[in-house]
């Protein structure tokens, strides 16, 4: 600035008509945002717009194994049977009767007679228990089609040479109750749901409707055991009493179990009554592609922000070189 002026602007003075274009005003490069490429955007958006491809690559990437996995990995099906208890309804008169009686014979201690129907709560039991799964796999010959991946076919052995650790039909159970069988009980409508999932279509549905058959016959087969138990029972107590009365009672009790065996021989569907049976499925129930691969996708994309983020924070680090002055 000339001196003149900066004594007229110290004093107070007033500046002279040509004064101010001496003036030269010197401000800080820093101080406004002019020329800076980040003044309008955050510093995560520029490092993500750094790493655009990068990200790109893992989107690309991933997207590509998830299409293969969807298009390469096993086909499987679900087969469904909707079913309906019939237990307790088939015995539900046979109930009230043998209830009406209890009372009046309790004094005998008639051990071993089963008053009223059954609930779903057994059946439902039997169908889960490792047993029946053990009995169905045995009688279908499906310990090697469930352990497929263990069985070597050419050859007809395990692909497990130590006899110690080659599978035995405890795998194969705890195999279909975990992958093949599952059952659902809907405790408002009561209705049962047995889904069956296997890489088959026609053996699911096969398999489902069998299912249901073996446990309509066991169950069945378990009642007219302990109905013609409860038979042979009270026609001994029959015989070895003279109490009018005790007769009386007894043979009613006789003639309630009778129609419990009657009622189970002439039910194949003792247990539960099918409500819709399993038919061959159309479509696959998994793998769902379109899933599959967005869901790669997306992880592809929260892979690339991941990288581009981590190499960003391992460009800021100093540098730890230490140079050694001799």
């Amino acid at each position: 600035m000339d001196k003149k002026v900066a004594d007229r602007l110290t004093t107070g003075g007033e500046l002279a008509p040509g004064d101010g274009e001496r003036i030269v005003c010197i401000i800080a490069r820093d101080v406004l945002p002019l020329n800076r490429q980040d003044s309008d955007s955050s510093p995560g958006l520029t490092t993500v717009w750094r790493g655009r491809w990068l990200i790109l690559a893992f989107i690309v990437g991933l997207g590509l194994l998830s299409v293969a996995h969807a298009l390469l990995t096993t086909e499987w099906y679900e087969a469904e049977v909707v079913l309906t208890p019939t237990g307790s309804k088939n015995t539900e008169g046979l109930a009230n009767a043998l209830g009406g009686l209890a009372g009046g014979l309790g004094a005998l201690g008639l051990a071993g007679i089963t008053l009223g129907g059954r609930d779903s709560a057994e059946p439902i039991g039997v169908l889960k228990s490792r047993e029946f799964a053990r009995e169905f796999i045995e009688n279908q010959g499906l310990l090697h089609v469930l352990l497929a991946d263990k069985w070597d076919a050419k050859a007809g052995r395990w692909r497990q040479t130590n006899p110690k650790k080659q599978p035995d039909i405890r795998d194969a159970v705890n195999f279909f109750h975990k992958r093949v069988l599952i059952v659902r009980e809907d405790k408002k409508t009561e209705l049962v749901t047995v889904d069956v999932e296997w890489t088959n279509a026609e053996a699911a549905a096969s398999w489902a409707n069998i299912i249901v058959d073996r446990l309509n016959e066991q169950m069945r087969a378990r009642a007219l055991a302990e109905a013609q138990a409860n038979v042979d029972y009270l026609r001994n107590e029959l015989a070895q009493t003279n109490v009018v009365a005790v007769q009386q009672a007894i043979a009613k009790l006789l003639e309630a179990e009778m129609q419990k065996v009657m009622v189970a021989r002439g039910n194949k569907q003792f247990a539960f009554r099918v409500v819709d049976p399993a038919v061959v499925p159309k479509w696959r129930s998994w793998p769902k592609r379109t899933v599959v691969v967005a869901l790669g996708i997306l992880a592809g994309g929260l892979a690339g922000l991941m990288a581009v983020f981590v190499r960003e924070s391992y460009k800021g680090r100093p540098s730890t070189n230490v140079t050694n002055v001799a």
